[in-house]
């Protein structure tokens, strides 16, 4: 095991937010519209970044074009905020690859999915992480998303790498709320835990959940940052609560396809849509990705001006 990297850091907390990779009319890569992403997340006060998730479009992307996302990701956010950057990959040696170029450039820590498509055997996926940690050092929070990789990391699991000094925060993407609260049993306070999806961030910051990483950090991040101060700073039940019914309609479109057969409004789609309508040049996603339909542009404009986030046209 690495010792030269320092994991004895403050332990992560509050809103870190996913970035969206801008992009341009012919397809190519934006690092002016990533850039003016990040200076929108940061002017609105959010404690992190983790750059290079599903948000992000990874998939996407080639290894090339990651690290030139993530090179300017890093240099616009200046060392402002800790940034843990998703360097997964089904190949491990990819992911290496990708994760010691994060550590080149100054990333605090990695954020890594299972391996995707294939589902390789549990215990490959657990070695995944060690091998990556093991080769470089930097701390690791595993993004636990089964919705997207097919695998399901458990509490236990988590516990046990983190005792073994390869895992150091977990983010939930999982709609049951126990499995924050399980790993918070198992693991104690040292690790961070992160709501990883809208509909149970309200639930899982309420049970010990250190922070939130989703959507609506991304699309309206001032209000996020507003709930978790709620939460866990000034202990606010009843303001929280009518904050977050206020997020709710938002919360609804975003995930409003979830489960059906047409998966549309896409959740990412809706995410862009909402940074689209504030003004910031991200252009659309890559095919086959496509917009929201002008239906649900409409209804976004309507819900981000009742919450403040735009002024009404």
């Amino acid at each position: 095991m690495r010792t030269d990297i320092d994991t004895a850091k403050p332990k992560l907390s509050g809103i870190f937010a996913p970035t969206i990779t801008a992009f341009n009319s012919d397809e190519s890569i934006s690092p002016e519209g990533t850039r003016a992403f990040v200076r929108f997340l940061l002017e609105n006060g959010v404690d992190g970044l983790t750059p290079l998730g599903s948000a992000g479009e990874p998939v996407a992307l080639d290894l090339t074009e990651r690290m030139k996302v993530l090179d300017a990701i890093v240099d616009e956010a200046a060392g402002r905020v800790p940034i843990y950057a998703g360097t997964s990959d089904y190949s491990t040696a990819a992911t290496i690859e990708l994760s010691q170029h994060a550590r080149s450039i100054g990333c605090d820590g990695l954020m890594l999915m299972a391996p995707y498509m294939l589902r390789p055997p549990k215990q490959d996926v657990l070695n995944y992480f060690r091998r990556v940690r093991e080769k470089v050092g930097l701390p690791i929070m595993v993004y636990n998303v089964p919705v997207l990789t097919g695998i399901e990391i458990t509490p236990e699991e988590i516990q046990m790498l983190a005792e073994e000094d390869v895992v150091h925060a977990v983010k939930w993407s999982h709609t049951e709320i126990a499995k924050v609260q399980d790993t918070r049993l198992y693991c104690g306070q040292d690790l961070a835990i992160f709501a990883g999806i809208d509909i149970i961030a309200f639930a899982a910051l309420a049970v010990g959940a250190d922070g939130w990483i989703g959507g609506m950090p991304m699309i309206a991040p001032a209000l996020a940052v507003r709930l978790h101060r709620l939460l866990t700073v000034e202990k606010n039940l009843d303001e929280a609560r009518a904050l977050w019914l206020r997020l709710l309609p938002i919360i609804h479109v975003e995930y409003r396809a979830m489960g059906t057969s047409d998966a549309s409004p896409h959740w990412l789609a809706v995410c862009r849509e909402s940074a689209a309508i504030r003004g910031i040049p991200i252009g659309v996603s890559r095919p086959p990705m496509s917009q929201v339909d002008s239906a649900v542009r409409e209804e976004l404009r309507v819900i981000l001006t009742g919450l403040g986030q735009i002024e009404s046209t």
